[in-house]
């Protein structure tokens, strides 16, 4: 098994250190999650501290990719970076059956009060005292997770699906302590007296349509870097560009560069065309070098082709 540049150990390391705080807090608003939801009930509170389930077991899933897909072996001597977008793809296709179970539960719900007259009063107890520290955690992890992933150029798959589903989570809480609290004030007698029994199901659905966006972004993104389409981030793109015209090979002419990225891996495609009769191959591997040590104080974990097309 091949030694990782110490940069890049760096990098996975202060990953894995974002994923962990990820867990530990998450581990604290499920179970206070579930104690609120056998307490009340609620149908939307299961869908809450769900997803926040989802959250812990694919952080301890991201953790230990984190950990290996950056290794190499002789089987597979690039890593295994194709681990981390399948990790993204497989969390995204969890919170959208997340999402659609909830609704359909409250459909039910919603069905048996409004045409068979069935159902039972929403109990809300201490879900407003949960949710506010929910919505207090669930945003502080998400601008935690952007922030450690802007200081490795966001090029992290997994922090960017943790950052996105923590945002999905906070919505979520937002909108349940929202009811909770109209919920509360409400007279169970009047002319919006329903919303006691299906108050439940206004919110869910209100809260799949506003977070359904999320998990659907994650799952193109991912899967635009597993079958393998160009980096479309402009920034690094002309950054990229850049220092690639500085490091050209004797003898040939720029013509253009594409990106790929695999979870946190980047390979360039630097296309060159020869304008002599000869090029050097010593020099052609020294600039390749070169230019692959100048893109990593950016991009961290970098292979770089040149093409002659």
């Amino acid at each position: 098994m091949s030694s990782i540049p110490n940069q890049n150990k760096n990098h996975k390391a202060i990953e894995r250190r974002a994923l962990t705080v990820g867990i530990v807090v998450n581990i604290a608003q499920v179970a206070a999650g579930m104690v609120v939801f056998l307490m009340t009930g609620l149908k939307a509170m299961f869908l809450d501290f769900s997803f926040t389930a989802i959250s812990v077991l694919s952080g301890l899933v991201a953790v230990y990719l984190s950990r290996r897909t950056v290794r190499t072996t002789e089987r597979f001597p690039n890593g295994m970076f194709a681990l981390e977008p399948i990790y993204a793809i497989a969390k995204a296709i969890l919170t959208l059956s997340l999402l659609l179970y909830s609704l359909l539960d409250v459909i039910q719900v919603a069905y048996n009060y409004f045409a068979l007259g069935q159902g039972e009063p929403i109990v809300t107890g201490p879900v407003v005292i949960y949710e506010l520290f929910a919505v207090a955690a669930c945003f502080c992890l998400c601008l935690y997770y952007r922030s450690r992933n802007r200081s490795i150029r966001d090029s992290s798959t997994m922090l960017n699906a943790e950052a996105n589903s923590s945002f999905v989570d906070g919505v979520m809480s937002a909108g349940v302590g929202a009811v909770a609290v109209i919920l509360m004030i409400l007279p169970a007698g009047g002319p919006l007296g329903f919303l006691h029994y299906t108050g439940d199901f206004f919110i869910t659905v209100a809260l799949v349509i506003a977070t359904i966006k999320e998990p659907f972004g994650v799952l193109r993104e991912a899967f635009v870097e597993l079958v393998g389409g160009v980096h479309d981030d402009d920034e690094t793109n002309a950054h990229v560009e850049s220092v690639a015209q500085r490091h050209l090979p004797a003898n040939t002419e720029y013509d253009k560069t594409l990106i790929f990225k695999t979870g946190m891996n980047y390979t360039v495609d630097v296309y060159l065309a020869g304008t002599g009769d000869t090029i050097d191959v010593a020099d052609l591997v020294e600039c390749k070098r070169s230019l692959e040590r100048e893109l990593k104080r950016r991009l961290h974990i970098v292979d770089v082709d040149f093409v002659f097309d």
